[in-house]
């Protein structure tokens, strides 16, 4: 399955980079949500995760972390996702990058968002779909065996 079949248009979560961490949590609490976008969807700067709010401790003990603004706590190196990229090659890069969210790029703009769940979801009925007509295919033969 491609990206641009499993990635739907959303509204996208977005704060400006000097926005606070409590800014962030705030936004990602009323969304119910793990990540923030920073910047624009024709400028996106970086993205700030639940693992970037973790990170703000460890970097920054003497800060209240909450005063924090974004722009200096993000991820500012995206890895991203072309909508004719597969399922399989974004998990992979996720995998390999250690990420749970994945922007999807058309072009220089964001066009969506996608969590690990999204594309482990997608990949489980896929699987599950395969598995079902395995299974109709084997009971098939079976009874062709029998006739």
């Amino acid at each position: 399955m491609k990206i641009n079949e499993l990635a739907q248009p959303c509204d996208l979560p977005f704060i400006p980079g000097d926005n606070t961490v409590a800014d962030a949590i705030d936004l990602m609490s009323a969304k119910g949500i793990t990540a923030v976008l920073i910047g624009s969807c024709d400028k996106t700067a970086g993205i700030f995760t639940s693992k970037d709010l973790l990170h703000c401790r460890r970097d920054f003990p003497e800060r209240d972390m909450l005063s924090l603004r974004v722009d200096e706590v993000m991820t500012q190196k995206l890895v991203v996702v072309q909508p004719e990229d597969t399922v399989e090659q974004a998990m992979a890069m996720m995998i390999k990058a250690g990420i749970r969210h994945l922007p999807v790029m058309e072009g220089r703009r964001v066009s969506s968002l996608l969590g690990l769940e999204d594309l482990v979801r997608s990949h489980v009925t896929a699987l599950t779909q395969e598995l079902h007509y395995l299974k109709d295919y084997i009971s098939d033969l079976q009874d062709a065996a029998h006739d």
